[in-house]
């Protein structure tokens, strides 16, 4: 049976370990697709459809399944985690410096995102966000439960006001585009933002400007494949990311924080908490997630329609994190399976060192200066890869801890926040 505590007399929970490990792993579902050609392959998947792989039915599973649920259960990880830290620091014999080295090993995060995204080449890194809403979290866990509830709820209803203004906005869009297709004269600027918006939410997999990027990323140079992904990685990381990603994480984060309290995440709390976890997380989050998901290849994807399905989306995406993470608790206590615990905890303590691998090794697969495969592979024909990707992960975790006390990043990362080199190989 899994241990419920510290494990080798460090600051480790086994379960932790476990759930981080599978989350590490599970986030590549959906970043196969981005780290495998032009974005659209996964906005509009209906573009790519004929091709081989199964690529629209593949995309429907995984959307359904997996979209934004996977980014969540990371971010609820990284808030108990977190939480975890601060506690630790705050009881240690360096109380007095908690916050210091707290926000030292939070700003150290951010740059590891940055050389996330500019040097191994990742525009999707969530590491430069989580170190912002790190900064956040220090204060922020001082609150009780059911303040940091009114917190996350706030949170989640700013991007929720963006997306009813969206809507309102492709409404007038739409009217006046139908307008003037009536010989009645419409308001231009608006007629021509939904001509825009139709071709932004239904791309061309043979319009020039993908086929060029398709290119680039397979046959071009590495500075013309830098300047491409830095762009990305800029609009990402301003722009998509304080608008979109941030609060998205942290609300994420605050739930995490919230269920480590409640003893859920250390399986301290009654066993019955996960089962209504798991009851609730997908009894609310696969209706949901199947209906806007079918909703949206039933209406070709239709900006306004695609848009109104969102309002349900951060509903959907927690919920089924709530699910998967209930699910993956439900497999800690059981008594079974004691040889993939023992791998998943050597992924997940090495879940930054992992997370960035899957960076390098995506890069190595699909990029000119490695297989050169950007654009060539999709739909279930992606997942051989992450299959393979995960095999080196979790084959590679257990033989390095073996014989070191962390992974290679996060000994550059504990060595950095506490400005002293910290001893890497195992004794005895």
């Amino acid at each position: 049976m899994l241990q419920n505590g510290p494990i080798a007399g460090a600051d480790r929970i086994d379960s932790l370990d476990i759930v981080r490990g599978v989350a590490v792993l599970g986030i590549l579902l959906m970043n196969i697709w981005s780290a495998a050609g032009p974005r659209l392959i996964w906005d509009y998947p209906i573009a790519i459809a004929n091709l081989s792989g199964a690529p629209l039915e593949t995309w429907f599973m995984v959307q359904v399944l997996f979209e934004g649920s996977q980014r969540t259960l990371f971010s609820m990880l990284f808030g108990a985690g977190a939480l975890m830290i601060i506690e630790r620091l705050m009881r240690g014999s360096q109380a007095h410096r908690a916050k210091n080295i707290y926000y030292r090993r939070t700003g150290w995060l951010v740059l590891f995102g940055l050389v996330n995204a500019y040097f191994f080449l990742w525009p999707a890194d969530i590491l430069y966000i989580y170190g912002i809403c790190g900064l956040a979290l220090f204060p922020l866990q001082k609150l009780g439960n059911r303040a940091l509830v009114i917190v996350v709820i706030v949170a989640l209803l700013v991007p929720a006001s963006f997306r009813i203004i969206e809507i309102n906005q492709l409404k007038e869009a739409q009217q006046s585009y139908l307008t003037a297709q009536s010989d009645n004269p419409g308001d231009e600027q608006a007629m021509q933002a939904w001509t825009d918006a139709l071709a932004k939410a239904r791309p061309d997999a043979n319009d020039e400007k993908v086929l060029e990027s398709v290119r680039i990323m397979s046959e071009g140079s590495f500075p013309e494949i830098f300047k491409k992904q830095a762009i990305s990685s800029l609009i990402l990381q301003t722009i998509v990311g304080f608008k979109w990603f941030l609060l998205d994480a942290l609300a994420a984060m605050l739930i995490g924080m919230m269920f480590y309290r409640m003893g859920i995440l250390t399986l301290k709390s009654p066993k019955s908490y996960i089962y209504i976890m798991l009851i609730a997380g997908y009894g609310i989050g696969l209706p949901l997630s199947f209906w806007e998901t079918s909703t949206a290849i039933a209406a070709d994807f239709d900006p306004l329609i695609k848009t109104q399905t969102m309002l349900t989306y951060d509903i959907s995406r927690i919920a089924m994190a709530t699910g998967h993470l209930s699910l993956i608790l439900l497999f800690c206590l059981a008594g079974w399976g004691q040889w993939i615990k023992v791998k998943l905890m050597a992924v997940g303590r090495m879940a930054l060192t992992n997370y960035l691998a899957q960076s390098i090794l995506c890069a190595f697969i699909f990029l000119s200066f490695g297989l050169g495969l950007y654009g060539q592979i999709n739909g279930y024909y992606l997942y051989l890869i992450v299959a393979a990707i995960w095999a080196i992960e979790i084959i590679w975790s257990s033989i390095w801890l073996r014989h070191f006390r962390f992974g290679p990043f996060e000994w550059l990362w504990r060595s950095l926040t506490y400005g002293t080199k910290q001893p890497m190989r195992r004794t005895g």
